[in-house]
């Protein structure tokens, strides 16, 4: 949603695998509100699909303003929709990056909106600059929360190997989340990211991830 990644370059088009996510039943559009601290919500080290995943930068809460990667007017428009609060953690694992399968850098986040409209409007203003992104390649997600977006983004490193950065921004009611993984072209893949986001979604729905 905001720009937690770091990379640009070339579009890469990736295929996606659909994870289907059993969904809020509850009537009415505030029925189910989540109102749990987003720290809870994130996906742990123990959730993490491969091994050897260390803690870069530790589960904490974030404000409008780091989301919105500085920018105001985004900062303002997420305070307008109703940002309560908003938490975010980072893994990292150390690989032969020629050769590595899998992401090796992960980040996830996690902001709790007053309302569902609002975390709506929010997710909806988010995927649009994932779109607007320099190099970003649209991709379908498959079902996932009550709606989700991803992109890829391809860039070749200094040593002249192709890197991906994929992101998917979904919303599970009031919540609004974001998860970017980065690795090596062709190892690491939307597929991988799916099985991470599903596992999130499962710490808020108390489902367990299909």
């Amino acid at each position: 949603m905001r720009r937690a990644g770091r990379w640009g370059g070339s579009a890469l088009r990736v295929l996606a695998l659909a994870v289907s996510i059993a969904g809020c039943s509850d009537s009415g559009p505030d029925a189910a509100l989540h109102t749990g601290n987003p720290l809870r919500y994130l996906i742990g080290i123990d959730q993490l699909a491969a091994p050897n995943f260390t803690v870069f930068t530790a589960a904490a809460p974030v404000n409008a303003s780091t989301l919105s990667s500085g920018d105001a007017t985004a900062a303002a428009a997420l305070s307008h929709d109703g940002l309560q609060s908003a938490a975010r953690v980072e893994f990292q694992r150390i690989e032969n990056f020629p050769t590595a399968n899998g992401p090796l850098d992960i980040v996830a986040t996690v902001e709790r909106f007053s309302s569902v409209a609002g975390a709506s409007t929010a997710y909806g203003a988010g995927t649009r600059r994932l779109d607007s992104r320099p190099g970003a390649t649209p991709t379908s997600t498959g079902s996932l929360g009550d709606a989700a977006h991803a992109i890829s983004i391809v860039k070749t490193t200094p040593g002249g190997f192709p890197a991906v950065e994929i992101t998917i921004e979904w919303r599970v009611e009031n919540l609004v989340n974001v998860i970017v993984a980065r690795g090596r072209y062709g190892g690491t893949r939307l597929d991988d990211v799916l099985v991470l986001a599903a596992r999130q979604t499962a710490n808020e729905t108390g489902l367990p991830a299909a």
